[in-house]
């Protein structure tokens, strides 16, 4: 048997399962990329069809035990109707009230958390809510600053990998396993520590810290611009809708059509100085670099490796973060000023409801 590690399996031998649920001691983790040097993870530049197998997970594994989980009020009654029509025996109605409890409760969720020497969390990695043995593993990132989508691409390209965040910093770290349920949040064994260690192919005197520290910078900054941009896309597409519904209002002032043109136009030109003039891209023309542009490429290049950042990429920060600094307070007035203005004039003109408008209830 060839095992990555079998450190589980002494604890195991020693009676570790006997004393209930557990965290096994985490292995220390080596810091550093992973190379994907071809068209894809584990894919030749010439084809897609040959066998490859993959690569042992990355960063630091966690390996653990439930003894047991919660069932929720749906899989109680499951199984006591089960039993009931083993018995042969009739199974009674569960009553209205026991369906709607049952529609709410969330299904119980087990988290890795992990947090850094000086006792700040860093991540949360999910992990299988189910009795048993169970590994996950830990990329050594913080949180990727991208806006959550939750919808599910029709064409996932084999190139594109998942979203990412800044790599921390090797040094100690200690992971604790949570479970939660609707009763509350349950620690469950012991914390274990472990060390992130680099691996020594960086020149003497590489800053590790300062390099990731620069990441920390450029993803929030991305992640404040992102925000942005989705802020945006919102609000236009609210107009969108406030336009057809403004033609359904009689009892409207016809001057609203002119306020919502002057907002999308306001609005338009705050997105082409946050991502650039999609015109003159259509085109093909060149442009002084957006704001998006600079933070984004900034993000991407230093989180894929471990070296301090450039003076370039320094001085790409500081003019993203300078001109931010001066749009978002633009932002924030449009929206919290003229479009709320927009809202509670339809609002109060009997409009239908649009996407993002509150009923008064009166």
């Amino acid at each position: 048997y060839v095992l990555d590690d079998y450190t589980p399996l002494r604890e195991i031998a020693s009676g570790a399962l006997e004393a209930g649920s557990t965290l096994f001691p985490v292995r220390d983790a080596w810091w550093y990329v992973p190379s994907v040097p071809m068209q894809a993870p584990g894919k030749p530049t010439l084809g897609s069809d040959d066998f490859t197998a993959d690569n042992p997970p990355f960063g630091a594994t966690f390996t653990y035990y439930l003894s047991e989980v919660p069932s929720t009020m749906a899989q109680e009654r499951a199984e006591s109707e089960q039993q009931l029509r083993e018995a042969g025996e009739n199974v009674p109605f569960p009553g209205w009230e026991r369906l709607q409890q049952e529609s709410v409760q969330g299904e119980p969720r087990v988290l890795l958390v992990v947090r850094d020497g000086a006792g700040e969390p860093v991540r949360f990695v999910q992990g299988p809510a189910e009795e048993g043995l169970h590994r996950v593993s830990w990329d050594l990132r913080r949180p990727p600053p991208d806006p959550v989508d939750l919808s599910t691409p029709g064409f996932v390209p084999p190139w594109a990998g998942e979203p990412r965040g800044a790599l921390v910093a090797p040094g100690q770290y200690r992971v604790e396993l949570v479970l939660v349920t609707s009763a509350g949040v349950e620690t469950l064994g012991e914390p274990r520590e472990f060390t992130v260690k680099p691996v020594p192919t960086a020149p003497d005197g590489t800053d590790f810290t300062a390099a990731t520290r620069f990441q920390s910078q450029a993803a929030e900054m991305r992640r404040r611009v992102a925000s942005a941009e989705a802020e945006i896309r919102e609000a236009r597409e609210q107009l969108r809708f406030m336009r057809a519904a403004l033609l359904e209002t009689p009892r409207a002032d016809p001057s609203l059509f002119t306020r919502m043109d002057e907002l999308g136009a306001s609005l338009r030109a705050l997105q082409t100085r946050l991502s650039g003039d999609p015109i003159r891209g259509r085109l093909n023309e060149p442009s002084v670099p957006s704001i998006n542009a600079r933070a984004g490429r900034v993000f991407g290049r230093v989180t894929s490796t471990r070296m301090p950042p450039t003076a370039t990429q320094r001085t790409s920060l500081e003019i993203a973060q300078r001109d931010f600094g001066q749009l978002r307070p633009e932002l924030t007035s449009l929206l919290e000023g003229d479009l709320a203005q927009l809202e509670a004039d339809l609002e109060a003109a009997g409009a239908p409801w649009t996407p993002g408008r509150r009923s008064s209830g009166s």
